[in-house]
């Protein structure tokens, strides 16, 4: 139904303002939803949309059980095809219930519904399927007016998107700004056509009127000196001309009770409830002239008088800059959180004074250890610390022969002699780090472990490590990724498929597993999701295959018919540069005769990208691998995807071969292997973990077996025969 069209230079759609994003990287897809029978259109459709730079994530539902629980989570598009037992109008009635901005276009079946010899638009069935909310409607066999629709709708949605949120940020922005011009010492009015529309209470008091009603509907010239008048309606009149303020214009005001007072007056175009106007500036001679000093006193806000250190005003605004330097550089800051270990036992022996003497000493070591950063006073007796261009090893370094060179400082006090050790907790400042609070947190907590490592003594430091907490925070969990991939630090495991017809040549399927703090590893099920939330999982893709290639190419030297099956992700499926990446490497390891590596992809992600996923299949086998499907028959009609792929190999999904003691299961994937081998692919079943489940496997007629029952995964190429 669907022809391939090519459309030249249509750039993906992203709409981005600061600090918000519709598509933030390459891996975020369209989300589309799909209400149809068959997912052919939608699969389709996808191919379309991917040549037009739209990569799409899609389900396809057909009842309305179904609908209402797919719409708890975030789509972009909705397509209505056919329903099994809901209407395009029960969408559109379960979208407003929902208060929902997802945009439903309708196809349809009846093409006469689009007489070429009348306006489409004008139909009866378009007409009210428009009439309903359906943003388009077009008939099933216009393929690429679908993608553009689509392609337009998306587009749509972004601005509407971005406008709610600009909104949003406007909103706050206007209440931040009101609240600060009601509280401001500056006295500040609005104007329109020259007349006071609002004033703030400083503007009041300037002028000595006791409310707003008084001031309102009279002109600005009125509290100017009519020796100044002829001059501020020049000014006035070249403000009006260039719609700028051009200088400042320094008058005589005039205040109720008629006194006079010297003045500088700026304006400039603001808007009041919605409305254009003018905003007038007032200093007074006096206020202006102290202007220096408030710089002065402003500075002395952001120091702590003990210690001459910056407060922590000055921490925070700092750890803020820090962290968006570290964004925008790329390059790696640190936060230590420094803590006096007994201040409160120094306090009791010796008072204030020994405290403060303590603190003041602290704080000198502090600046001289670390002299290119900036050490501010947190609380009563901690330290924070903002290193930049530095790196974990470096800064713990240095941290460590800190608290050693403190723990042997003498602090006299009155005749007599304190010692004291502190607790240092770091944080990692880099391009993927959390909010700034998170980041004060992670250091609090690292300074505070040191006490419970040390039997609540402190005296020592601690780093704060990702993989501690990769189970907690999925940001902990992002970054120890990004360091795993950066350092080569996951683990790779080899378990054995044995070969019913040849005993003699070990297929291992390969697994990557995350190494935590602990010791314990992490399993794919748990870090690919976050992988995938944030674009990893084609470079992590890479890194296994690249690694998994390398220990081939070692196994070879003594297992030489060593073969792998290597799990890829749907981005890998999509990317069309792979197939080259894996030609090379399946040349470096085979020569490109013997067919050593067997790609494996998930079956759901083969039909959401069922004409990609064809071609880059084929120059997968090209260039010398194999292909097989993993979960297969998890979906419906899985066995259409075989009329449409010619693969080597499938693994049968676990929901059939959990209980093969059971006659009707056993039978069923017996069935199901047998219609496999039909289209001439090999059949791999899996988690076979009881004698009576490797008997019935065995006798199913499958090539390949494997299950903890056989063997478990092993950090080596073990082939137990």
């Amino acid at each position: 139904m669907f022809k391939s069209e090519s459309i030249a230079n249509l750039n993906n759609l992203r709409y981005e303002i600061k600090g918000y994003n519709l598509m933030s990287n390459k891996s975020e897809s369209l989300r589309l939803l799909v209400v149809d029978e068959s997912p052919a259109i939608a699969e389709a459709l996808t191919t379309q949309l991917k040549s037009l730079g739209l990569p799409t994530r899609l389900q396809v539902i057909d009842d309305k059980e179904e609908l209402e629980k797919a719409l708890r989570h975030v789509w972009d598009i909705i397509l209505f095809i056919t329903g099994y037992d809901i209407t395009y109008e029960d969408v559109l009635r379960l979208i407003k219930s929902n208060d929902q901005d997802l945009p439903l276009i309708l196809l349809l079946n009846d093409l006469s519904a689009f007489d070429p010899n009348i306006d489409e638009d004008a139909s009866e069935p378009v007409l009210k399927a428009y009439s309903s909310g359906a943003v388009d409607v077009l008939p099933t066999n216009r393929p690429l007016k679908l993608a553009l629709s689509v392609r337009r709708e998306l587009s749509n949605l972004g601005h509407r998107r971005t406008q709610r949120h600009l909104e949003m940020m406007l909103g706050d922005a206007e209440r931040r700004s009101q609240l600060l011009l009601k509280n401001s010492r500056t006295a500040v009015s609005y104007i329109d056509e020259g007349v006071h529309i609002y004033a703030n209470e400083s503007y009041l008091e300037l002028f000595d009127y006791e409310s707003i009603d008084e001031l309102m509907g009279m002109p600005v010239i009125d509290l100017v000196d009519s020796e100044d008048l002829q001059e501020f309606k020049d000014f006035l009149k070249t403000y009006t001309k260039t719609g700028r303020n051009v200088a400042d214009f320094n008058f005589s005001g005039v205040r109720a009770d008629k006194s006079r007072f010297e003045a500088m007056l700026q304006l400039a175009p603001a808007s009041f409830e919605g409305e254009p106007c003018t905003q007038v500036i007032i200093q007074h001679q006096a206020i202006a002239d102290t202007s220096q000093l408030e710089a002065q006193l402003a500075a002395v806000e952001r120091l702590d008088s003990l210690t001459n250190l910056g407060n922590r005003r000055a921490f925070e605004e700092d750890l803020e800059s820090t962290r968006d330097a570290a964004i925008k550089s790329k390059q790696q800051h640190a936060l230590l959180f420094t803590s006096i270990d007994n201040i409160g036992q120094i306090n009791a022996s010796s008072g204030l004074a020994g405290s403060d003497a303590t603190v003041l000493k602290i704080s000198e070591t502090l600046k001289n250890r670390f002299p290119d950063a900036h050490t501010y006073r947190f609380g009563d007796s901690t330290f924070a610390t903002l290193a930049t261009n530095t790196s974990s090893e470096v800064i713990s370094e240095i941290a460590l022969k800190t608290t050693e060179i403190i723990a042997k400082t003498l602090i006299s006090v009155n005749n007599r002699t304190v010692q004291t050790t502190v607790s240092i907790g770091i944080a990692m400042i880099g391009e993927t780090s959390p909010n700034s609070d998170e980041i004060l947190s992670r250091a609090f907590n690292a300074a505070d472990k040191v006490k419970i490592q040390n039997q609540g003594l402190g005296n020592g430091i601690n780093l704060y490590n990702p993989a501690e907490n990769a189970t907690e925070s999925d940001q902990a969990l992002r970054e120890l990724l990004e360091d795993a991939l950066e350092k080569g630090s996951f683990k790779l495991m080899f378990q054995s498929v044995y070969d019913t017809n040849n005993d003699a040549a070990p297929l291992f399927e390969v697994y990557a597993r995350l190494p935590l703090a602990n010791g314990e590893m992490m399993m794919p099920e748990q870090f690919m999701p976050v992988a995938h939330r944030y674009g990893m999982e084609s470079r992590l893709d890479r890194w296994i295959l690249l690694n998994s290639c390398k220990r081939l190419k070692i196994q070879q030297a003594t297992h030489p018919n060593t073969r792998l099956l290597i799990n890829l992700s749907a981005d890998s499926l999509q990317d069309t540069s792979l197939p080259v990446l894996v030609g090379k490497l399946s040349g470096a390891i085979s020569g490109g005769n013997n067919k050593l590596l067997t790609l494996q992809f998930n079956e759901n992600d083969v039909t959401g990208y069922l004409e990609l996923a064809r071609n880059n299949i084929h120059q997968f086998q090209e260039n010398g691998c194999q292909v097989a499907i993993n979960n297969f028959g998890a979906s419906l009609n899985a066995m259409n995807l075989l009329d449409h792929l010619k693969v080597d190999l499938v693994k049968i999904d676990k929901s059939f071969v959990q209980d093969l003691g059971k006659e009707e299961n056993f039978q069923a994937v017996k069935k199901l292997t047998n219609e496999i081998i039909k289209h001439q692919a090999q059949v791999l079943i899996a988690y076979i973990e009881t004698p009576v489940a490797m008997s019935k496997a065995w006798s199913i007629g499958a090539r390949y077996l494997q299950g903890y029952y056989l063997q478990m995964p092993s950090e080596e190429m073990v082939f137990d025969s």
